[in-house]
């Protein structure tokens, strides 16, 4: 009796094999792999299992506050990735969605033409063999993107450059930052972003209760901010355990794409 149930279950499986084979490819095209174009340099991406979570307080995204309006219902055909560097650092960037529903991530960039200091550094990744094949289907803005500087691991203090999220037409002004973050166990924050070179507190923001695991994001709104460095400092303790923790972003903001 098992070995006929064990019979069918391989003539059942062969026939699935024989039956789907585009189907078969398509999800293995859209694991998390190597990628390449000449023009763009190398990149990993794809689908992969869900990345374990960092410490009390992991971030996940800093992007300009900037959402390019969408030319149809369909994802658009390339995305693009813009950002500032102050000096010459190295970069780790990562884009992966805000919360899981596909599990997409793209990491590991090299591109064709080396980073440097300015606004011109942008990284232009297709969409056609990941991010419009996915199930359920993304927007645009579902996607975050974090661009670490001189270390690809989390940690405590970390230093980033913001990035500027869009397909076709970046905008003139960054008038903003959405930081997305989330905490390992619930949690009650206090934010606060300071001017490094005076010292001054530009924005402070509380939170009662981020529940564990869950993102969540603070907005800041710059439009009348000076350019140059500045420190998001985040402090506070598990609803749980009363355990302390903080975290320090240091960022530049520069206002303008093109100065």
């Amino acid at each position: 009796m098992v070995v006929r149930q064990g019979f069918w279950l391989l003539i059942l499986i062969l026939w699935f094999l024989s039956a789907s084979p585009a189907l078969l490819w398509a999800q293995l095209d859209l694991q998390y792999q190597s990628r390449s174009q000449e023009q763009l340099g190398d990149w990993k991406e794809g689908v992969k299992p869900k990345p374990v979570s960092g410490g009390n307080v992991e971030l996940i995204s800093v992007l300009a506050d900037y959402q390019e309006p969408a030319a149809s219902e369909t994802f658009p055909n390339s995305v693009k990735l813009q950002f500032y560097l102050d000096h010459t650092h190295d970069v780790f960037l990562t884009v992966r969605e805000l919360d899981y529903l596909t599990y997409y991530w793209l990491d590991k960039v090299q591109p064709a033409r080396s980073w440097e200091k300015g606004f011109q550094n942008v990284f232009d990744w297709p969409t056609d063999p990941v991010l419009q094949q996915l199930t359920p289907k993304l927007d645009l803005y579902d996607l975050g993107a974090l661009i670490r500087l001189d270390a690809d691991s989390t940690s405590s203090i970390e230093r980033v450059a913001p990035g500027v999220l869009y397909h076709s037409e970046p905008p003139s002004k960054i008038n903003g930052y959405f930081f997305t973050l989330k905490t390992g166990e619930d949690a009650r924050l206090m934010a606060i972003i300071i001017q490094e070179a005076t010292g001054k507190e530009v924005e402070t923001q509380t939170f009662r209760r981020k529940r564990a695991g869950r993102p969540f994001t603070i907005h800041w709104e710059a439009k009348d901010a000076e350019p140059g460095l500045y420190k998001l400092d985040i402090t506070g303790f598990s609803l749980s355990t009363n355990q302390t923790f903080s975290k320090e972003i240091h960022f530049f903001h520069q206002p303008v794409l093109a100065p």
